[in-house]
């Protein structure tokens, strides 16, 4: 019964924590480029270019994330079998 109640506890709690990390990791990486662009505004094209790619990978672990959220949500017994009824 406590491995239920924590594996649920995981599944939903695993999604807002991926949300969260994969945000504050986009917020730092547009800062850093427009501070770079900032600095030397000749190479805005490849900074751009890198940052495009860059956030294209942080999505995507967002994505693997919710990808994994509803493969265990599946897995999941209903309420009634955990709560014993």
């Amino acid at each position: 019964m406590l491995y239920g109640a924590l594996f649920a506890l995981g599944v939903t709690l695993g999604v807002p924590l991926a949300a969260v990390a994969c945000a504050l990791a986009q917020g730092r990486a547009s800062a850093a480029a427009m501070e770079a662009i900032g600095r030397n505004p000749e190479a805005a094209r490849d900074i751009q270019t890198n940052l495009i790619i860059g956030l294209a990978m942080i999505e995507s672990l967002a994505i693997y994330a919710l990808l994994v959220f509803i493969i265990l949500q599946g897995k999941l017994a209903p309420v009634t079998q955990m709560l014993g009824q």
